[in-house]
């Protein structure tokens, strides 16, 4: 699976997804629920700034506003965040 972007390489990946072809982009995540980072892709910067957020590969978050190629809003480690629509695209995630 390549990253959304061109030129662009996955700077992290994580065994927690038992088969890469069910990951799919934040993105494109259907319902609200929880959810498991599979990994993060984009440039460096954006992969230090969700690092620091807490969003890592094999963290769990909860969809709480799924919007299908919009912004979306997920809970981590306590917190809220709005993720926009090419942040999110670049968050591969499962179903837990």
């Amino acid at each position: 699976m390549q990253c959304l972007r061109k030129n662009v390489s996955c700077a992290r990946k994580s065994q927690c997804c038992p088969g890469e072809t069910e990951a799919r982009p934040l993105s494109h995540a259907c319902q609200q629920g929880k959810v498991r980072v599979c990994k993060v892709c984009g440039d460096r910067k954006n992969c230090a700034k969700m690092a620091n957020l807490g969003v890592l590969p094999g963290t769990e978050l909860e969809l709480i506003c799924p919007r299908r190629g919009r912004q979306c809003m997920i809970k981590v480690n306590g917190g809220t965040l709005s993720l926009d629509e090419t942040t999110a695209e670049n968050i591969f995630v499962t179903s837990v």
